[in-house]
């Protein structure tokens, strides 16, 4: 799935604001085989990373709130401060 995520993110307008929810999605989580990348930050560089397997509707609300307070306090996109590799 990394080709088609890295190229839907690439369709994205600006600002693009990232989330990754989940275990899986911030480190790969248990499962180390082909099918799962290893950090979701190697395809596109992440503004907020949700805990959990599967992640809580409270972890998830305190994701969204963090995320709309870094917006509000004016701090740049994740793909403003660092890169990825492309």
């Amino acid at each position: 799935m990394t080709a088609p995520l890295r190229q839907i993110y690439d369709q994205l307008r600006e600002p693009k604001w990232v989330s990754a929810m989940g275990a899986c999605a911030s480190s790969g989580g248990m499962f180390n085989n082909y099918a799962i990348l290893q950090s979701v930050d190697k395809i596109t560089p992440v503004d907020i990373y949700v805990p959990g397997c599967p992640p809580r509707p409270e972890q998830l609300m305190e994701g969204i709130i963090r995320l709309h307070e870094a917006v509000q306090a004016g701090v740049p996109p994740a793909y403003e401060i660092r890169s990825v590799a492309t």
